[in-house]
């Protein structure tokens, strides 16, 4: 069974902006709400820039302590889209 359950809906996302971090850590998601549940992100993974067409998205792969979350900022449009969750009893 696939463990990753794809997503691809637009959420709301609460950043956290740290002033003395490296560029790669400058700017984080903090929590989201996903379908009326709040998450609250405790550690990054990844974070990468990519481009679809002319815009450029900013990959982050994020946890919440037990499930893994894929979400994009369109740099562009502002907006954050939740792409795909892992649940965390896929090991």
């Amino acid at each position: 069974m696939n463990p990753i359950e794809e997503i691809n809906e637009v959420v709301d996302v609460v950043p956290i902006y740290r002033g003395h971090a490296s560029d790669q850590f400058k700017c984080v998601p903090w929590k989201m709400v996903y379908r009326g549940r709040e998450v609250i992100f405790t550690q990054l993974g990844m974070r990468h820039p990519t481009e679809k067409g002319k815009r450029m998205i900013h990959a982050f792969n994020m946890s919440d302590g037990v499930n893994d979350y894929r979400i994009d900022f369109d740099a562009e449009r502002l907006i954050w889209t939740l792409i795909y969750v892992m649940g965390g009893d896929y090991v």
